[in-house]
């Protein structure tokens, strides 16, 4: 079982990277992935029986749920017969949306219902669709009224998200961006949920593992990104954070929920 990614459409890409779907109506097993951290905060809307979540603590996953930045390897557990639909927001736009700091749903998961009656609609009305491009259209929709009459200006977040994507480190970015390092964390980490630092090691996981899973063997000396790193005990307590594995056992192992989780672009 694999997350299926869907675009947004052209209007909504500026606030949505992505929809993922997980569809279990027909399987007859119990089952328990790990996934890893892959930079997006969102909303997941689950039909059926209701599985489970484990970050920091072990959740029900509710009808629909809230998720913050996750740092860390976590697991789900799907039973036969559900059915998830995710939202991937860009990493600013759930926090401008709830009106929320991020920073207090970071490795958090709630019900998405306690915020609004709205959800609970949302949902049955998806309920009562089968296709994923039916269930997309409908929150569409819900998002394009939602928006109406809003406007979105860049923050000094998404800012510094791009020069983190361009490689810099935090301290260059504080002074391209012309603040203290600490205010720069400050506003970072109530728009993200992560200080620019951790978000800046998920982004480098992310390449690094693009790079790993080419590699039939983990040859240190000899892998394309190993300079990013102080040295291969750097690299191996990073990557274990990220997975719950060390890179060897990580190609050896079955992951692919996890990493079609993580991939998205």
């Amino acid at each position: 079982m694999v997350f299926q990614f869907h675009s947004p459409s052209i209007i909504l890409q500026p606030y949505i990277q992505g929809y993922l779907d997980a569809d279990y109506r027909k399987t007859t097993e119990k089952g328990e992935h790990t996934l890893f951290p892959n930079g997006y905060s969102g909303i997941f809307f689950n039909f059926g029986n209701r599985g489970r979540i484990i970050i920091s603590e072990e959740y029900e996953t509710p009808f629909v749920r809230v998720f913050g930045q996750i740092d860390r390897h976590f697991s789900i557990i799907h039973y036969p017969g559900f059915h998830s639909f995710g939202v991937l927001f860009k990493p600013t736009i759930l926090s401008w949306l709830l009106k929320v700091e991020m920073s207090s749903l970071t490795n958090k998961a709630f019900d998405a219902q306690l915020l609004s009656g709205n959800f609970k609609v949302l949902h049955e009305q998806m309920e009562e669709t089968y296709s994923i491009d039916e269930k997309i259209k409908l929150f569409e929709d819900f998002l394009i009224i939602e928006l109406a009459g809003r406007n979105y200006s860049a923050t000094l977040a998404d800012r510094a998200l791009c020069l983190i994507h361009q490689n810099n480190a935090v301290r260059e970015i504080a002074k391209k961006l012309q603040v203290s390092q600490r205010y720069l964390e400050s506003q970072f980490k109530n728009a993200v949920g992560l200080s620019p630092k951790s978000y800046s090691l998920i982004v480098r996981f992310k390449r690094t593992e693009e790079q790993l899973k080419r590699a039939a063997v983990v040859n240190w000396c000899e892998l394309p990104f190993a300079d990013e790193y102080y040295d291969q005990n750097h690299f191996i307590k990073d990557f274990k954070r990220f997975t719950g594995l060390t890179p060897s056992s990580y190609l050896l192992k079955n992951l692919d929920m996890g990493r079609s989780y993580l991939n998205v672009k």
